[in-house]
């Protein structure tokens, strides 16, 4: 345990630690308010003028607007159809462009989170196009929840028409997902990027502290005197990846945690309860509301953020110097971001998986990938990129682990 205190003191002696460190609580608070100053709304004034407000006040006046909170009913949904296509004929508007910023948040503001999905329940089944608000048939969106099965079935049909298997499995998933669904004004999909973001930053972090837990020493000429002590070889590696863990891997989980509760506090906490189906695909497979969705995020994030900090010590345990140990770290954090966006097809989806940072990215998250239809194929059978990408996330966690310790010791067998 002394020992295990003395290595933490060592890495926390740095004074890139201590920015890095502190950079990651600032960004656990800019990235929950940055999405508060891209809300925004037009209000008539006490004057009869209208202005535009932004931010808080926007937060504050779609808080006020509860009419459409609680369960999302077959009749709500159907209101929400009727008010919009009477506003676009009034206005002889297809596409809302035609209508008036007044009149759009005065009307049909409160609406907007139900339209979008409305038209992705009807979409085309062969195209899935989905039909202008005008299109719409008021009576068929009274069975909404009826169609959404169906509007899966399609989805499947047309993204994976060579794998069945994978249909089972989307279908079954989906029928654990509760409904109604609800709503509450709060936290975004637009809110939910930046934590991707954030956890994708946090990586990066973590890595530059770690890549040179085990390089150091080694380009100091330190290990030689060390090797010779008591504990100087498998002991003390395995302390140093376990102090690794614990800075980084609290110093994540901390950091989440900050931006869940700023987010929440700022947008209020009544929005946790928003089945994210409402945000995302309406036929989403896991059964989360936003609130269950963040922590999911969070904690999912966290073990890719620790296999990629167990692949990094790995590296540092193989490198002769900083340098080289910070580079790898680096490319290797960022080389399925680069796969993803550079190698197409199946390959790419699969490579995006199995490298040691798969997950950790932007286009290629966590998030994503539980918010979309991926499946992963061998042979006839086939995983959900999501199942797929947590496994290997914890399998990469304690068999990096133990490859730093065995290629630290081994170096001097």
């Amino acid at each position: 345990m002394r020992l295990l205190a003395l290595e933490i003191k060592r890495i926390l002696k740095t004074r890139i630690t201590w920015i890095l460190l502190a950079a990651s609580f600032f960004l656990g608070v800019i990235m929950a308010y940055l999405p508060v100053t891209f809300e925004g709304a037009v209000v008539t004034g006490s004057d009869g003028e209208e202005k535009e407000i932004t931010g808080l006040d926007a937060v504050a006046y779609y808080q006020k607007n509860r009419d459409m909170f609680g369960e999302v009913t077959a009749e709500k949904l159907q209101e929400a159809v009727a008010v919009y296509q009477q506003v676009y004929e009034t206005y002889d508007s297809q596409y809302g462009n035609e209508v008036p910023a007044g009149v759009f948040y005065e009307e049909l503001a409160k609406y907007r989170p139900f339209i979008r999905g409305i038209r992705e329940a009807f979409a085309d089944p062969e195209t899935g196009i989905a039909p202008g608000v005008r299109d719409l048939d008021i009576k068929q969106v009274g069975d909404y929840y009826g169609q959404l099965e169906k509007r899966l079935t399609s989805v499947m049909d047309i993204e994976q028409k060579k794998n069945p298997s994978a249909k089972e499995i989307a279908l079954d998933k989906f029928a654990r997902v509760s409904r109604p669904y609800k709503y509450y004004y709060g936290a975004s999909g637009n809110s939910m990027d930046y934590e991707t973001l954030l956890l994708f930053l946090l990586t990066i972090f973590g890595v530059v502290i770690t890549a040179t837990i085990f390089s150091a020493d080694r380009q100091t000429g330190a290990d030689d005197i060390l090797r010779c002590t008591r504990h100087g070889r498998r002991r003390l590696a395995g302390v140093k990846v376990t102090a690794a863990f614990l800075i980084t891997g609290v110093t994540c989980l901390l950091c989440g945690i900050v931006w869940i509760v700023t987010t929440n506090t700022l947008f209020g906490w009544e929005g946790t309860e928003t089945s994210m189906q409402i945000f995302y695909s309406v036929t989403s497979l896991l059964p989360f509301t936003v609130g269950q969705l963040q922590w999911a995020n969070l904690l999912g994030g966290c073990i890719l953020f620790l296999a990629t900090v167990s692949f990094t010590l790995f590296l540092s345990s193989l490198a002769k110097d900083n340098v080289s140990a910070l580079a790898l770290g680096l490319v290797f954090a960022l080389l399925p971001v680069i796969a993803y966006m550079a190698v197409p097809g199946v390959l790419g989806e699969w490579l995006s998986c199995i490298l040691p940072s798969g997950g950790i990215g932007l286009g290629n998250s966590l998030l994503y990938a539980m918010c979309d239809f991926s499946f992963l194929h061998i042979g006839a059978a086939s995983f959900w990129n999501v199942d797929v990408l947590l496994l290997l996330g914890i399998l990469k966690i304690p068999l990096f682990s133990f490859l730093a310790v065995f290629s630290y010791c081994r170096r001097y067998a």
